[in-house]
């Protein structure tokens, strides 16, 4: 009995994480499958391809403009130890700011990519997820740091319900087109925003307000805003570079069958969403720390990934006959990404032991450099070989970034542990003098 009080003591924390992540992204998984059938059945092939492609550009500007921002949340307050408060007004400003730079950014951009969706439908749905979608997760995220995981999850439940409400209203009250979508959308994550200032804030002690970022918080923001964006442009790239060659139609069945291979990765980003900021405390100064961290991840994750790739290989042909939509995927395509998912696994744990050993530029270049390398390949390929193209440059790139980032990492932890025996042994001998 004492050694499974022990157990749960240290592990039960860790696993009720573990637990309201899976419900967040449960929902998420939800609200992502049927946007997805949805839209795969309603939309043309061409307009569908058009809309994988709006979000290859709309993903990296994303990360850019507030996902980053919540990592910087999490690294000031949980590892630098900020005052919440001072963090809460500045990320706010940096939030709205950046918010609508992305969406003037992202529609003229996209304008260019993509020809099969209006441009005003473009906009509205870059006012809806780069605007509007990032103030409730920013405030979420700030309320993760402050009161921990679970507290943060129970909020960010609504996020999921509010996408699929709205999809389905549009489904069922008027023509399902992206404008239509994006205005339910808006209207949706606009309520979301609201509450989230005017009653989540105040509930966990923080109030509302708008702060100047110093030049601190916007290198920091870059830093680790770049990386994100880097990582999804090597991941959505491909889709926005079969536009720019005319081949809507192909993005469209491609983007179907590697939205399936994604949802896959539900247990995995489960578990990393859950675990990630255990990677970000300094701890007690083990020799290796942040390496055994890692390696236990990727384990547990490998496992895991190995088995849903094998599933996904034998099972998919299956699963697709009581799939709505189904014959629209290209089982081929699918199974040619299987092999993604246990990469996927074993690519971000040493991102993760990066980050928690401070090595944020470190982690970035190897980010920045695979997506440069998936990029070169996918403007080098897809003209000739479309969807098998875009799927030799995502794996290749991810084979890179998997290598490089175990590499980078045990040396990394090897000159940590390297600087710190000097360091504690200076500490003794002046606590011996």
């Amino acid at each position: 009995m004492p050694k499974l009080r022990k157990l749960f003591h240290r592990y039960g924390e860790m696993m009720g994480d573990v637990a309201w992540s899976g419900l967040g992204d449960g929902l998420s998984l939800v609200a992502n499958v049927t946007s997805f059938l949805l839209l795969l059945n309603t939309l043309e092939p061409e307009v569908y391809g058009g809309y994988v492609g709006f979000y290859g550009v709309v993903g990296p500007i994303g990360a850019l403009s507030w996902s980053g921002l919540q990592l910087l949340v999490l690294q000031r307050i949980i590892k630098n130890n900020d005052d919440p408060q001072v963090v809460t007004t500045k990320a706010l400003a940096m939030t709205l700011v950046q918010g609508i730079v992305g969406v003037f950014v992202a529609t003229a951009i996209a304008s260019f990519v993509v020809s099969s969706v209006p441009v005003t439908a473009m906009f509205l749905m870059a006012i809806a997820e780069l605007f509007l979608f990032p103030i409730s997760n920013v405030i979420t995220t700030l309320v993760q740091a402050v009161k921990g995981f679970a507290a943060a999850a129970k909020i960010r439940l609504a996020l999921p319900l509010v996408r699929v409400g709205a999809l389905l209203a549009t489904y069922t009250f008027t023509e399902m087109t992206i404008r239509h979508l994006a205005i339910a959308w808006i209207v949706g994550f606009s309520a979301t925003s609201v509450v989230a200032v005017l009653v989540v804030l105040p509930r966990y002690g923080l109030r509302r307000g708008l702060g100047k970022p110093n030049g601190e918080y916007v290198r920091a923001s870059l830093e680790l805003s770049t990386p994100m964006a880097a990582s999804n442009l090597q991941t959505n790239g491909d889709k926005a570079i079969m536009n720019v060659y005319g081949l809507e139609a192909d993005a469209g069945v491609y983007g179907a069958a590697f939205r399936i291979v994604l949802l896959s990765q539900f247990p995995i980003q489960t578990m990393n969403r859950a675990l990630f900021q255990r990677f970000l405390p300094e701890g007690d100064g083990r020799q290796g720390l942040h390496l055994d961290r890692a390696k236990r991840f990727a384990a547990t994750s490998l496992g895991a990934s190995l088995v849903i790739a094998a599933a996904m290989f034998l099972l998919t042909p299956f699963m697709l006959r009581f799939l709505p939509g189904g014959d629209k995927i290209d089982v081929t395509i699918v199974r040619w990404l299987v092999p993604l998912i246990p990469l996927l696994a074993i690519s971000r744990a040493p991102l993760n032991g990066l980050m928690g050993l401070g090595l944020i530029s470190h982690r970035a270049y190897l980010l920045v450099s695979a997506a440069a390398l998936s990029m070169v390949l996918y403007i080098a390929l897809i003209p000739q070989w479309s969807w098998r193209g875009a799927v030799v440059g995502t794996i290749v790139a991810e084979i890179y970034l998997a290598a490089g980032g175990w590499m980078m990492l045990r040396r990394a932890q090897a000159k940590a542990d390297r600087d710190r025996v000097p360091n504690d042994e200076r500490l003794l001998a002046s606590q011996a003098n």
